[in-house]
Protein backbone atom coordinates (compact mmCIF):
# COMPACT_ATOMS: atom_id res chain seq x y z
CA UNK A 1 0.00 0.00 0.00
CA UNK A 2 3.25 2.38 0.67
CA UNK A 3 4.36 1.52 -2.68
CA UNK A 4 1.12 2.72 -4.41
CA UNK A 5 0.70 5.64 -2.46
CA UNK A 6 4.43 6.39 -3.13
CA UNK A 7 3.67 5.93 -6.87
CA UNK A 8 0.10 8.33 -6.28
CA UNK A 9 1.93 10.80 -5.37
CA UNK A 10 5.03 11.12 -7.44
CA UNK A 11 2.19 11.20 -10.76
CA UNK A 12 0.21 13.97 -9.33
CA UNK A 13 3.40 15.56 -8.88
CA UNK A 14 4.32 15.52 -12.65
CA UNK A 15 0.59 16.13 -13.24
CA UNK A 16 1.00 19.43 -11.04
CA UNK A 17 4.18 20.85 -11.86
CA UNK A 18 5.62 19.07 -15.13
CA UNK A 19 2.39 19.36 -17.54
CA UNK A 20 1.28 23.07 -17.25
CA UNK A 21 4.78 24.19 -17.12
CA UNK A 22 5.27 22.20 -20.05
CA UNK A 23 2.30 23.29 -22.41
CA UNK A 24 2.91 26.72 -21.34
CA UNK A 25 6.45 26.16 -23.34
CA UNK A 26 3.98 26.71 -26.02
CA UNK A 27 2.04 29.52 -25.19
CA UNK A 28 5.49 31.84 -24.69
CA UNK A 29 5.56 31.28 -29.05
CA UNK A 30 1.87 30.50 -29.88
CA UNK A 31 -1.46 30.87 -29.24
CA UNK A 32 -3.93 28.20 -27.71
CA UNK A 33 -4.91 27.62 -31.83
CA UNK A 34 -1.25 26.84 -32.60
CA UNK A 35 -0.55 24.50 -29.71
CA UNK A 36 -3.64 22.82 -30.76
CA UNK A 37 -2.43 22.05 -34.21
CA UNK A 38 0.98 21.10 -32.84
CA UNK A 39 -0.34 18.96 -30.65
CA UNK A 40 -3.14 17.04 -33.28
CA UNK A 41 -1.66 17.18 -36.56
CA UNK A 42 1.34 15.60 -37.77
CA UNK A 43 4.70 17.60 -39.68
CA UNK A 44 4.11 16.05 -43.29
CA UNK A 45 4.31 19.73 -44.57
CA UNK A 46 7.42 20.53 -42.84
CA UNK A 47 9.18 16.87 -41.76
CA UNK A 48 12.56 15.84 -39.62
CA UNK A 49 13.59 13.99 -43.08
CA UNK A 50 12.53 12.48 -46.17
CA UNK A 51 13.74 10.52 -49.02
CA UNK A 52 12.77 10.17 -52.51
CA UNK A 53 12.05 6.73 -53.75
CA UNK A 54 11.73 6.34 -57.68
CA UNK A 55 11.24 3.00 -59.43
CA UNK A 56 10.32 3.42 -63.01
CA UNK A 57 7.19 5.51 -63.87
CA UNK A 58 6.65 5.23 -59.66
CA UNK A 59 7.64 8.32 -57.36
CA UNK A 60 7.28 8.77 -53.74
CA UNK A 61 8.87 10.64 -50.57
CA UNK A 62 8.89 9.33 -47.87
CA UNK A 63 9.10 11.39 -44.98
CA UNK A 64 10.36 11.11 -41.38
CA UNK A 65 7.45 12.89 -39.09
CA UNK A 66 6.90 13.40 -35.63
CA UNK A 67 3.58 10.58 -35.52
CA UNK A 68 6.01 7.89 -38.31
CA UNK A 69 9.11 8.56 -34.71
CA UNK A 70 6.12 7.93 -32.58
CA UNK A 71 3.87 4.63 -33.94
CA UNK A 72 7.87 3.30 -34.50
CA UNK A 73 8.14 3.69 -30.99
CA UNK A 74 4.71 2.20 -30.04
CA UNK A 75 5.41 -0.56 -32.63
CA UNK A 76 8.46 -1.43 -30.81
CA UNK A 77 7.15 -0.93 -27.41
CA UNK A 78 4.50 -3.24 -28.35
CA UNK A 79 6.98 -6.32 -29.22
CA UNK A 80 9.10 -5.81 -26.19
CA UNK A 81 5.98 -5.99 -23.87
CA UNK A 82 5.14 -9.11 -25.21
CA UNK A 83 8.63 -10.31 -25.17
CA UNK A 84 9.15 -9.72 -21.90
CA UNK A 85 5.58 -11.36 -20.73
CA UNK A 86 6.75 -14.58 -22.79
CA UNK A 87 10.52 -14.12 -21.40
CA UNK A 88 9.23 -14.22 -17.64
CA UNK A 89 6.67 -17.17 -18.93
CA UNK A 90 9.70 -19.18 -19.32
CA UNK A 91 9.83 -19.48 -15.74
CA UNK A 92 6.62 -19.59 -14.16
CA UNK A 93 7.26 -20.47 -10.66
CA UNK A 94 9.84 -17.48 -10.08
CA UNK A 95 8.29 -14.66 -8.21
CA UNK A 96 6.41 -12.45 -10.70
CA UNK A 97 7.59 -8.85 -11.37
CA UNK A 98 4.93 -6.24 -11.04
CA UNK A 99 4.61 -5.06 -14.18
CA UNK A 100 4.12 -8.88 -15.44
CA UNK A 101 1.48 -9.05 -12.90
CA UNK A 102 -0.53 -5.97 -14.49
CA UNK A 103 0.18 -7.74 -18.12
CA UNK A 104 -1.40 -11.43 -16.79
CA UNK A 105 -4.37 -9.72 -15.47
CA UNK A 106 -5.30 -7.46 -18.45
CA UNK A 107 -4.75 -10.90 -20.77
CA UNK A 108 -6.52 -13.13 -18.50
CA UNK A 109 -9.51 -10.81 -18.20
CA UNK A 110 -9.92 -10.24 -21.76
CA UNK A 111 -9.93 -13.07 -22.76
CA UNK A 112 -11.74 -15.18 -20.09
CA UNK A 113 -14.30 -12.07 -19.97
CA UNK A 114 -14.31 -10.08 -23.11
CA UNK A 115 -12.41 -10.84 -25.96
CA UNK A 116 -12.45 -14.33 -25.70
CA UNK A 117 -16.17 -14.89 -24.89
CA UNK A 118 -17.07 -12.71 -27.58
CA UNK A 119 -15.20 -14.54 -30.35
CA UNK A 120 -16.05 -18.07 -29.60
CA UNK A 121 -14.42 -21.27 -30.14
CA UNK A 122 -14.79 -20.39 -33.90
CA UNK A 123 -13.10 -17.29 -33.53
CA UNK A 124 -10.19 -18.30 -31.20
CA UNK A 125 -7.61 -18.29 -33.21
CA UNK A 126 -8.44 -14.12 -33.70
CA UNK A 127 -7.92 -13.22 -30.67
CA UNK A 128 -4.05 -12.92 -30.72
CA UNK A 129 -5.25 -10.04 -33.19
CA UNK A 130 -7.76 -8.77 -31.05
CA UNK A 131 -5.24 -8.21 -28.11
CA UNK A 132 -2.16 -6.52 -30.51
CA UNK A 133 -4.86 -4.09 -31.29
CA UNK A 134 -5.90 -3.80 -27.86
CA UNK A 135 -2.16 -3.29 -26.62
CA UNK A 136 -1.08 -0.68 -29.39
CA UNK A 137 -3.72 1.16 -28.89
CA UNK A 138 -3.24 1.63 -25.11
CA UNK A 139 0.66 2.13 -25.81
CA UNK A 140 -0.47 4.81 -27.92
CA UNK A 141 -2.82 6.49 -26.20
CA UNK A 142 -0.81 6.73 -22.61
CA UNK A 143 2.18 8.03 -24.98
CA UNK A 144 0.54 10.49 -26.38
CA UNK A 145 0.00 12.22 -23.05
CA UNK A 146 3.15 12.43 -22.31
CA UNK A 147 4.06 16.31 -22.74
CA UNK A 148 6.08 18.12 -25.50
CA UNK A 149 9.49 19.71 -23.51
CA UNK A 150 12.21 19.24 -26.56
CA UNK A 151 12.15 20.89 -30.34
CA UNK A 152 13.82 19.41 -33.05
CA UNK A 153 14.86 20.76 -36.12
CA UNK A 154 12.92 20.05 -39.51
CA UNK A 155 14.35 19.73 -42.78
CA UNK A 156 12.69 23.02 -43.72
CA UNK A 157 14.62 24.97 -41.20
CA UNK A 158 11.59 25.08 -38.61
CA UNK A 159 11.33 23.02 -35.66
CA UNK A 160 8.76 20.77 -34.15
CA UNK A 161 8.08 19.08 -31.34
CA UNK A 162 8.02 14.93 -31.13
CA UNK A 163 5.09 14.76 -29.21
CA UNK A 164 1.37 14.11 -29.52
CA UNK A 165 -1.32 11.47 -29.56
CA UNK A 166 -1.01 9.81 -33.20
CA UNK A 167 -4.61 8.39 -32.34
CA UNK A 168 -6.13 11.60 -32.63
CA UNK A 169 -4.95 11.61 -36.27
CA UNK A 170 -7.58 10.14 -38.62
CA UNK A 171 -4.73 8.37 -40.58
CA UNK A 172 -3.84 6.36 -38.00
CA UNK A 173 -6.84 5.60 -36.72
CA UNK A 174 -8.13 5.09 -40.35
CA UNK A 175 -5.49 2.37 -40.82
CA UNK A 176 -6.35 0.59 -37.56
CA UNK A 177 -9.76 0.31 -38.81
CA UNK A 178 -8.96 -1.11 -42.20
CA UNK A 179 -7.21 -3.95 -40.69
CA UNK A 180 -9.93 -4.33 -38.61
CA UNK A 181 -12.37 -4.37 -41.79
CA UNK A 182 -9.82 -7.03 -43.79
CA UNK A 183 -9.86 -9.02 -40.26
CA UNK A 184 -13.43 -9.33 -39.91
CA UNK A 185 -13.82 -10.29 -43.72
CA UNK A 186 -11.28 -12.10 -44.27
CA UNK A 187 -12.66 -14.42 -41.45
CA UNK A 188 -15.75 -14.53 -42.93
CA UNK A 189 -14.51 -15.59 -46.06
CA UNK A 190 -11.98 -18.33 -44.59
CA UNK A 191 -14.89 -19.64 -42.78
CA UNK A 192 -18.22 -19.81 -44.80
CA UNK A 193 -16.70 -19.53 -48.27
CA UNK A 194 -16.21 -16.82 -50.58
CA UNK A 195 -19.31 -16.80 -52.16
CA UNK A 196 -21.37 -17.95 -49.34
CA UNK A 197 -19.94 -15.23 -46.96
CA UNK A 198 -21.25 -12.70 -49.14
CA UNK A 199 -24.73 -14.35 -49.59
CA UNK A 200 -24.94 -14.96 -46.06
CA UNK A 201 -25.16 -10.67 -45.45
CA UNK A 202 -28.93 -11.36 -46.20
CA UNK A 203 -30.68 -12.95 -43.30
CA UNK A 204 -32.51 -15.92 -44.14
CA UNK A 205 -36.73 -15.69 -44.61
CA UNK A 206 -35.87 -12.45 -46.34
CA UNK A 207 -38.38 -12.16 -49.41
CA UNK A 208 -36.23 -12.50 -52.64
CA UNK A 209 -37.44 -9.34 -54.15
CA UNK A 210 -36.71 -7.50 -50.52
CA UNK A 211 -32.72 -9.19 -50.81
CA UNK A 212 -31.45 -7.00 -53.07
CA UNK A 213 -31.85 -3.95 -51.22
CA UNK A 214 -31.13 -5.60 -48.12
CA UNK A 215 -27.80 -6.90 -49.30
CA UNK A 216 -26.95 -2.97 -50.18
CA UNK A 217 -27.39 -1.94 -46.63
CA UNK A 218 -25.68 -4.96 -45.35
CA UNK A 219 -22.51 -4.47 -47.81
CA UNK A 220 -22.66 -0.67 -46.98
CA UNK A 221 -22.42 -1.93 -43.66
CA UNK A 222 -19.24 -3.07 -43.48
CA UNK A 223 -17.84 -0.11 -44.31
CA UNK A 224 -19.49 1.69 -41.78
CA UNK A 225 -18.23 -0.33 -38.79
CA UNK A 226 -14.69 0.09 -40.04
CA UNK A 227 -15.40 3.98 -40.32
CA UNK A 228 -17.13 4.09 -37.00
CA UNK A 229 -14.34 2.36 -35.22
CA UNK A 230 -11.90 5.32 -36.71
CA UNK A 231 -13.83 8.45 -36.09
CA UNK A 232 -14.89 7.14 -32.40
CA UNK A 233 -10.89 6.92 -31.73
CA UNK A 234 -10.10 9.62 -33.34
CA UNK A 235 -12.90 12.06 -31.77
CA UNK A 236 -12.31 10.82 -28.53
CA UNK A 237 -8.58 11.37 -28.02
CA UNK A 238 -8.55 14.57 -30.21
CA UNK A 239 -11.14 16.13 -27.45
CA UNK A 240 -9.59 14.78 -24.31
CA UNK A 241 -5.69 16.89 -25.98
CA UNK A 242 -7.73 19.68 -26.57
CA UNK A 243 -9.03 19.84 -23.21
CA UNK A 244 -5.69 18.98 -21.86
CA UNK A 245 -4.08 22.09 -23.81
CA UNK A 246 -6.90 24.71 -23.16
CA UNK A 247 -7.06 24.43 -19.53
CA UNK A 248 -3.24 25.93 -18.66
CA UNK A 249 -4.57 28.51 -20.58
CA UNK A 250 -6.84 29.80 -18.45
CA UNK A 251 -3.57 31.26 -16.63
CA UNK A 252 -2.63 33.13 -19.38
CA UNK A 253 -6.34 34.44 -20.27
CA UNK A 254 -7.15 35.81 -17.13
CA UNK A 255 -3.74 37.49 -16.16
CA UNK A 256 -3.31 36.09 -12.99
CA UNK A 257 -1.99 33.21 -11.07
CA UNK A 258 -4.78 32.93 -8.63
CA UNK A 259 -6.54 31.04 -11.40
CA UNK A 260 -3.76 28.71 -11.50
CA UNK A 261 -5.12 26.34 -7.99
CA UNK A 262 -8.28 25.78 -10.02
CA UNK A 263 -6.62 25.56 -13.65
CA UNK A 264 -4.35 23.04 -12.02
CA UNK A 265 -7.05 21.33 -10.15
CA UNK A 266 -9.34 20.63 -13.00
CA UNK A 267 -6.14 19.67 -15.44
CA UNK A 268 -5.61 16.60 -13.02
CA UNK A 269 -8.91 15.47 -13.02
CA UNK A 270 -8.80 15.84 -17.26
CA UNK A 271 -5.46 14.02 -16.90
CA UNK A 272 -6.56 11.39 -15.14
CA UNK A 273 -10.17 11.16 -16.62
CA UNK A 274 -7.62 10.89 -19.92
CA UNK A 275 -6.04 8.24 -19.12
CA UNK A 276 -9.28 6.61 -18.59
CA UNK A 277 -10.44 7.25 -21.54
CA UNK A 278 -7.32 6.01 -23.44
CA UNK A 279 -7.70 2.48 -21.65
CA UNK A 280 -11.41 2.55 -22.23
CA UNK A 281 -11.02 3.19 -26.02
CA UNK A 282 -8.28 0.89 -26.36
CA UNK A 283 -10.77 -1.61 -25.07
CA UNK A 284 -13.51 -0.70 -26.50
CA UNK A 285 -11.60 -0.48 -30.53
CA UNK A 286 -10.72 -4.33 -29.48
CA UNK A 287 -14.18 -5.70 -28.06
CA UNK A 288 -15.80 -3.77 -31.57
CA UNK A 289 -13.12 -5.86 -34.02
CA UNK A 290 -14.06 -9.14 -32.02
CA UNK A 291 -17.63 -8.29 -32.30
CA UNK A 292 -17.49 -7.55 -35.96
CA UNK A 293 -15.30 -10.90 -36.60
CA UNK A 294 -18.18 -13.21 -34.49
CA UNK A 295 -20.20 -11.52 -36.74
CA UNK A 296 -18.64 -12.84 -39.43
CA UNK A 297 -17.82 -16.51 -38.60
CA UNK A 298 -20.98 -17.42 -37.08
CA UNK A 299 -24.23 -18.82 -39.23
CA UNK A 300 -26.88 -17.65 -37.09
Amino acid sequence: MRHIKNRLLLFILIVVFFIPSSTLIFASEDSVGDVIMHEVTDNTSDPFFSFPINIGNFSYTFKITKHFIILTIVAILCCLTILYLAHKLKTPFKRPTFFQNILEVIIEYLDKHVLGVTLGKNGREYLPFCLTMFFFILIANFLGLIPATMKFATQGGGHSYIAGAITANLSVTGALAVLSFFAYNIAGMRKKGIVKYWISLVPHGVPIFVAPIIWIIEFIGLFTRAFSLAIRLFANMTGGHIMIIVIPFLIIIFGTVLVSPFAIAFLIFIYLLEIFVSVVQAYVFSFLTAVFISLAIEDH
